[in-house]
């Protein structure tokens, strides 16, 4: 199984009972080689949590190193076009750094509008 695809199955398992949408960002020509399987998981809220969660699904595959990769999660209380945005970003640069020896290790919770926006980084392998 391909690891988006495992991503998007542990996904819809866990958060069985919510709605979830799978959105292919287009990052462009040079970008989508970077990341090429990248998809956000958008989940709605439900019986798990009453927040929208957005998880990508692709960036393990492209930042791959001895068996270990990452996946992100954001959490909002609304759903928003600007998250997935930014979820696509945030895998495109970190996928690059990557590639390119650079890495910086820092997230957490960022202020967004009226709420917290919470941003995990997710360790596989």
């Amino acid at each position: 199984m391909v690891a988006a695809e495992a991503v998007e199955a542990h996904v819809r398992a866990f958060f069985e009972g919510h709605s979830v949408e799978v959105v292919v960002r287009d990052l462009g020509p040079d970008r989508r080689e970077i990341v090429s399987d990248l998809r956000v998981l958008v989940v709605g809220p439900g019986p798990r949590s009453d927040s929208w969660a957005y998880v990508t699904a692709g960036c393990w595959a492209a930042m791959e190193k001895d068996g270990h990769g990452l996946e992100f999660v954001l959490t909002a209380h609304v759903r928003d076009q600007r998250f997935i945005d930014l979820m696509a970003m945030i895998a495109y640069y970190l996928a690059l750094f990557m590639r390119t020896g650079f890495w910086h290790r820092s997230w957490g919770t960022v202020a967004e509008g009226d709420g917290a926006v919470r941003l995990r980084g997710v360790r596989l392998g």
